[in-house]
Parts: C-alpha cells; structure tokens; sequence
C-alpha cells in the first residue's frame, strides 16, 4: 500500500483584500527625542498582524505634513537589545516601504518607492543611538534616489524593558512626495524583535512580496 504525503499551505489572510489606513495631518512638528507624549491614538496604525498567528508585541503611529512623514514605534516586554546595521533585518530594526504615488499595478518597484530601516541603537561613541537610514529595493525597475542620512531624524528613548523610537523623513527625501496634490501614498512596515519574532502591516520580509509595491498598504493622508 502506497502512503502520499500530504502537505499544508498557509496564506497570509491579508493578500485576499487590499489593507488601507488614515494617516492624520499635524501641522506642527514633532520634537523628535523618543517621548511619545505628543502622540494621539488618531495617528495608531491599525493592527493587521492580529489576522494570522501572529500576536502583535509593539505599536506604530504615522502622521504628515507637507515638512514630511513622522513616525513613532513602541515595543516592550523585552529581555534582550541587538542590533546589526549590516544585517539590519536580523536583529531589532523597524523597516518601512513608502510608495509616494500609490501604483498597485506593477510587482516592481520605481523611482518614486522607497525602504527605509531604523534602529534602537548602534551609533555613537556607546553604541547606543539610534540609525536611520534609506536602502535599496531588490529587482527594483529604478531605485528612488538616495534621501541624505543627516536629513532623517531619529529619536531613542530606550528603557531596561521597553524602547520607544520617533522619526522623521524630510519631504525632500521622499522622491514624488506631494500630498496636496496625491493624497494616498503606498506603505508597508516589518518590525523585527529578538525577544518577539516578526510583526508586519501589510506584507511581511519575505521575498519577492516585500519589493512588491502592488503587496503594500495604503496610507490615506486626510486633513
């Protein structure tokens, strides 16, 4: 008697609809040190992770303005910090992809996507402040150009248990970025934890799918 094996396949739940938020206006800037305070659960990100098997461990917010994008993100509950700006993807990191026009019809990214990564430590003299900073999109038609690491700000605060980061990405280094004018922009985050695994907006870092901007969210920036 002949035995087949049998095989599972699991689906991200979130490639069967296409995943969309409201991104808030702030017409003020944000002091940019890891204080959180400023934030409103107007800007919260809606969790999707909570879709699969996945237990969502940290909180990410996002807001516009015509100056750029802000960001925060907050992870506790952890025992352990590493970074590697090497392999970023490999320890704590937070990676974004921003699309600044929003094309859901083409599987390679072009000059107007970008991927960013940001993480809770390794600069300075201690190892301990914070990087952020702009990479390349694999099989990308045409790499978005570079945005100048000094102009991306990014603000630590980073406790025993828990760390909270802010950053900030100048509107002239966010290549086609005009949100009067294209009020919805493509988006996508992973954020990687030692302590926790892996948790992911709209697609999570697995190849070819996280340089696929037609695989990315949508961030409706209302006033």
């Amino acid at each position: 008697m002949t035995q087949r094996a049998s095989a599972s396949i699991t689906v991200d739940p979130r490639a069967y609809f296409g995943c969309s938020f409201t991104c808030p206006e702030r017409t003020e800037p944000l002091k940019i040190d890891g204080n959180l305070k400023e934030w409103g659960e107007a800007c919260h990100i809606p969790d999707l992770v909570g879709l699969t098997a996945v237990d969502a461990f940290g909180e990410v917010s996002m807001a516009w303005g015509d100056a750029g994008l802000w960001l925060a993100v907050e992870v506790k509950g952890k025992s352990t910090f590493k970074v590697d700006p090497r392999n970023f993807w490999q320890a704590d990191c937070f990676e974004i992809w921003v699309d600044t026009r929003d094309v859901k019809d083409t599987h390679r990214a072009n000059r107007y996507c970008h991927h960013f990564f940001f993480l809770p430590g390794g600069s300075g003299r201690d190892g301990k402040g914070p990087i952020g900073r702009q990479t390349t999109i694999d099989r990308a038609r045409e790499q978005s150009p570079p945005c100048p690491e000094e102009t991306i700000k990014v603000g630590l605060r980073r406790l025993k248990r828990s760390y909270s980061m802010e950053i900030f990405l100048p509107a002239e280094g966010l290549n086609g970025y005009r949100p009067r004018e294209f009020d919805r922009i493509g988006f996508n985050y992973v954020l990687h934890d030692v302590d926790h695994g892996a948790q992911s907006w709209s697609v999570g870092r697995t190849p070819p799918f996280d340089a696929d901007p037609s695989r990315w969210g949508t961030a409706v920036l209302v006033p």
